[in-house]
């Protein structure tokens, strides 16, 4: 019998859907306490909190703790900031998710969800999203029949996630928050890993895709968005606007981390420590693991001109009109890019959209 939105916890762990990130035991003991709910790892013996039926998989004790708590807190923020509104409207009313207006918004960009990803062809398969985010597209490939299991570093988004697959009918989900680095699940456990913008955000980038590779059954495809370097948003936009003539690259080293992804009007205080990007070529190194790679590039839009852009696209706007399914992905409604922007996107879009089988 179907049922709707999540599993619980035992249910994932008598599934044989998840493992300890550390020794990839599947052995587990659920402890019951009042103070903290924790999965204990019956081989490593280590310990794990749950929280709201959600399971923090993560591993501390390593030289990247500093820059990971940072990524967390940068996107913890942000998420509260344009997102959390709108997200307890959407929980509260039990409704909301306007995904007949998400799936118009990927169609008319192009967009991986609907190009690379074989969205109509999902039923009854295993699908991991790596970074879920607010949870927009976990819930988007959910209702389109996919057995979900989304993860994300930052608690309050898996929650967010977490929210919108419990109003999904259907097959049951898991939200996780874990590391794409050290995926809290099983070799050869999944159809489909898909994740958009996430990867690139990560300290060890090689060791996340690496990852995916392992948790992709033989024959199972990466779906992935990662940062075009030979793009208009980063050699113009980017190095020569706001790192070389705002002098943002002479500030520090993580540069490029702090002047990205922030998308709200109000005061920034935490800053994000980590954005890479990439060439065709070291696309093709960081997927050498996999049999076959097809790359694709989109993503350019007139805000993305320095000074003027958001001008341009306000105006631009009142004949292209706007997605308000955008409130789910950015925060706010979506105008619609016009037939020229989609088209500069194929040579001058900041991204790359790879379909990686294994």
């Amino acid at each position: 019998m179907n049922k709707m939105g999540r599993s619980n916890i035992l249910e994932a762990l008598h599934g044989g859907h998840i493992c300890c990130p550390l020794c990839k035991g599947q052995d587990w003991m659920l402890e019951q306490n009042l103070k903290q709910d924790l999965l204990r790892c019956s081989g490593c013996k280590r310990g794990y909190p749950i929280y709201n039926n959600i399971p923090v998989l993560l591993l501390h004790g390593t030289h990247h703790d500093g820059v990971k708590k940072n990524i967390q807190e940068f996107w913890s923020e942000l998420y509260q900031k344009i997102y959390f509104k709108n997200d307890r409207g959407i929980v509260e009313e039990r409704s909301g998710l306007q995904l007949s207006d998400l799936e118009t918004l990927f169609l008319h960009r192009r967009h991986l969800a609907v190009v690379e990803m074989p969205f109509r062809d999902l039923k009854g398969k295993r699908v991991l999203e790596v970074g879920s985010g607010a949870g927009a597209h976990s819930a988007f490939l959910a209702s389109k029949g996919a057995l979900i299991s989304s993860v994300d570093m930052t608690l309050d988004r898996v929650m967010a996630t977490a929210g919108k697959l419990d109003l999904i009918d259907g097959e049951c989900h898991i939200a996780l928050q874990a590391d794409a680095e050290n995926l809290p699940f099983p070799d050869g456990h999944f159809d489909i890993v898909y994740s958009n913008g996430v990867l690139h955000h990560t300290p060890h980038t090689e060791k996340a895709v690496n990852e995916v590779h392992r948790v992709l059954k033989t024959g199972g495809y990466a779906v992935i968005m990662l940062y075009a370097r030979h793009s208009f948003m980063y050699w113009i936009n980017l190095f020569l606007f706001r790192g070389l003539l705002l002098g943002n690259m002479f500030r520090s080293r993580d540069w490029l981390g702090r002047v990205t992804e922030w998308m709200s009007p109000e005061k920034q205080h935490a800053h994000n420590p980590e954005t890479k990007v990439y060439s065709f070529k070291e696309i093709e190194s960081l997927f050498r693991l996999f049999r076959e790679i097809k790359i694709r590039k989109n993503s350019f839009d007139f805000h993305q001109l320095p000074v003027m852009g958001k001008y341009l696209s306000k105006c631009v706007g009142k004949f292209t009109g706007y997605n308000q399914a955008g409130k789910l992905l950015y925060g706010r409604p979506w105008r619609n890019e016009t037939r020229t922007e989609l088209w500069l996107g194929k040579y001058i879009g900041f991204g790359l959209n790879i379909l990686a089988k294994k």
